[in-house]
């Protein structure tokens, strides 16, 4: 027996030679139906992103107000000044898509970096933040705009915590 024949003998050549044409894939219904499978769930699913993406945002320059005051507590422990524009945390007042950081003019305290605010960008889609820590007893006040944005904890709206 040769090699060819052997060959031509093995189980998968002889699959192979008796597979009729149309017989092997997927027909063409069967690829439409996935095809308006994928296309339901990618219109169920793209609306929920854009709340993630909300969520990570808000996230995001709320975690950095924090840092912010963090770092302003530990210069004055290093007798360092803590004015707003010591704190490399907010040196950068457009670091955060969708916001620009800045001193939170109502705490009456002066520069100081215990209080600073991230206002939004766009007042339709975010919630703006603040943080405002008394360096004397250590309480922390944050707030933000707008309740039923991301970010924001409670419904309904009118301004809230974080």
């Amino acid at each position: 027996m040769s090699i060819l024949e052997n060959y031509l003998k093995s189980i998968r050549v002889q699959k192979a030679l008796n597979t009729k044409p149309g017989e092997e894939g997927f027909s063409l219904v069967e690829l439409v139906v996935v095809i308006a499978v994928l296309a339901i769930l990618s219109a169920v699913a793209i609306p929920a992103f854009v709340g993630v993406q909300a969520n990570a945002r808000a996230s995001a320059v709320k975690n950095g107000l924090v840092n912010g005051v963090k770092e302003c507590v530990v210069r004055a422990a290093d007798n360092s000044t803590t004015t707003f524009t010591d704190a490399q945390s907010f040196a950068t007042a457009t670091a955060f898509r969708g916001f620009t950081v800045g001193q939170n003019g109502s705490t009456g305290g002066g520069d100081t970096c215990y209080a600073a605010t991230a206002t939004t960008t766009d007042a339709a889609a975010n919630a703006s933040f603040s943080i405002l820590m008394n360096p004397t007893t250590g309480v922390v006040t944050r707030t933000c705009t707008e309740n039923a944005r991301a970010g924001c904890d409670g419904t309904g709206g009118g301004a809230g915590t974080w």
